[in-house]
């Protein structure tokens, strides 16, 4: 997918390879070799509910310092020398407005998870790698060297002051 598009999903997710036990158990369960009425699926939610939690996420308050660090985190992807970051030499593109706004909508999110009417920057260090992940494009000095973005994201949190 070109990368305008990759940004556009909220979280990228690592899922790594089943173990051989559960391949096995992939096997026997192939939807395309069994009747779809015999995994007995039921919905868990709906749309109301769905309606709902959004409208309490958009409740959740996120103070003005918690929103500055936001902002830093990003920043900090886009001109990671200003932070002292020195795996910021293997970014070829920081993240977007879209980052930043994953991050703010993700840590509501999670602090209504957790139960909190409010955002800690724990809310925020809890998502950011699925948020930031596929937001922070390699050169080709960190494609070379299969850097790992995560271990970007990781000096950022560790670089960026929480307020």
């Amino acid at each position: 997918m070109p990368e305008a598009q990759i940004d556009r999903f909220l979280f990228k997710l690592k899922i790594g390879y089943p173990e051989v036990e559960e391949e096995n158990e992939i096997l026997r369960r192939n939807m395309t070799l069994q009747d779809f009425k015999s995994f007995n699926i039921r919905g868990i939610t709906n749309p109301q509910e769905i309606l709902g939690l959004q409208s309490k996420v958009r409740n959740i308050y996120l103070s003005p310092e918690v929103e500055k660090y936001i902002v830093r985190i990003i920043d900090a992807t886009r001109t990671p020398s200003k932070y002292n970051i020195p795996m910021g030499k293997y970014i070829d593109y920081g993240a977007s407005p879209r980052g930043s706004i994953g991050l703010f909508i993700a840590s509501k999110a999670e602090a209504l998870m957790k139960g909190s009417s409010f955002v800690t920057p724990h809310h925020v260090k809890t998502i950011a790698h699925d948020i930031l992940r596929h937001r922070i494009l390699l050169n080709y000095e960190g494609q070379a060297e299969n850097i790992d973005t995560d271990k970007i994201v990781d000096e950022v949190l560790a670089k960026v002051p929480v307020p």
